[in-house]
């Protein structure tokens, strides 16, 4: 038991490494050129990562409250109990 979380430890500082390296893009529409219709929520993300190649589920991503404005966002996900990584969300106009 101790060696495979030992193993997982290690996937996910793997992981958290490519993480650091990657940014996603999500188009939104807008009603007066900043603030969005809807809003960009942990399941948008997990699906933009998704199509990057990245395996992460909604519930592994720490967003507080969802984005509902255009611009650059840090966001944290959480990999393991002991391992975070954070990736940077564009949120543009679309």
């Amino acid at each position: 038991r101790e060696e495979k979380q030992k193993l997982a430890l290690e996937a996910a500082r793997e992981l958290a490494g490519k993480l650091a390296k990657a940014s996603c893009t999500i188009t939104a529409k807008t009603s007066d050129k900043e603030k969005l219709y809807g809003s960009v929520t942990n399941a948008d993300i997990a699906d933009s990562l998704k199509g990057q190649g990245f395996t992460i589920d909604k519930a592994q991503i720490l967003l507080d409250n969802p984005i509902k404005e255009l611009g650059v966002f840090d966001v944290k996900i959480r990999l393991h109990n002991e391992v975070e990584a954070g990736v940077r969300v564009w949120v543009v106009e679309e």
